[in-house]
């Protein structure tokens, strides 16, 4: 984090009265709108939900709009974006955004917050959301021994795993986005395995990623794994 990243951080701390990861993961949907968790907003349907949808007429305009805000729109917005948006004392309307983007700046809020390491656990899969690949990101932090894992992207639907049927996630027993139970999100499928099996742990109160750096060439050593902190 630079120093700016910092300043922006900590005025969102004082403006929004932060005091926990609750209250960050409250503060985000106010700000930044996923875009696959609220499709209606920005007109963002997936290629195969569009197919689904809509008449085929219809179809290169929604593939194409989808494709906009994914390369073009969130890209070009950053962590500052969203933190200056916190900071803006007229709104002009919520942000789009990916999980990616949401664990970044929830991760560099809870650093902030509770003034120790938090972390983004990125390309994941967990088992309370609809994902064809490991595509997923979480943000996770030492807590009393433990890794509380929490997830500021899941505020608007999540899947029943028994059911297979996507519900608000107040309708998912056992589910709080602040403190994710481990048999929601591990699973056979949850990390990689090649090009060795990925694993994360908690070591002398620090969160390791076998993936920091990232063994995969050509990512950035912090494609795995971020800390804020």
């Amino acid at each position: 984090m630079n120093k700016q990243t910092i300043d922006l951080a900590d005025r969102v701390v004082a403006k929004h009265q932060l005091e926990s990861i609750e209250g960050v993961m409250r503060l985000i949907p106010k700000y930044m709108c996923h875009v696959l968790q609220e499709c209606d907003v920005f007109r963002t349907y997936p290629q195969s939900l569009v197919k689904l949808t809509f008449p085929e007429s219809e179809w290169s305009y929604y593939i194409e709009r989808y494709g906009q805000v994914r390369d073009e729109v969130i890209p070009n917005i950053g962590v500052d974006g969203y933190l200056e948006a916190m900071l803006a004392y007229t709104s002009n309307g919520r942000l789009p955004c990916f999980c990616s983007e949401t664990s970044d700046v929830a991760g560099i809020l809870a650093n902030r917050v509770l003034g120790k390491e938090v972390y983004a656990l990125r390309n994941i899969f967990v088992n309370y959301l609809v994902l064809p690949q490991r595509w997923h990101c979480i943000n996770c932090v030492e807590w009393n021994g433990r890794i509380r894992y929490f997830d500021s992207s899941a505020y608007a639907q999540v899947l029943n795993p028994q059911s297979r049927k996507v519900v608000a996630p107040d309708e998912l027993e056992g589910f709080d986005a602040s403190d994710i139970k481990e048999s929601l999100i591990k699973s056979k499928r949850w990390l990689q395995k090649d090009p060795y099996a990925r694993t994360v742990n908690l070591q002398d109160g620090k969160v390791i990623d076998s993936f920091y750096p990232s063994p995969i060439d050509g990512k950035p050593v912090d494609e795995y794994l971020r800390t804020f902190g």
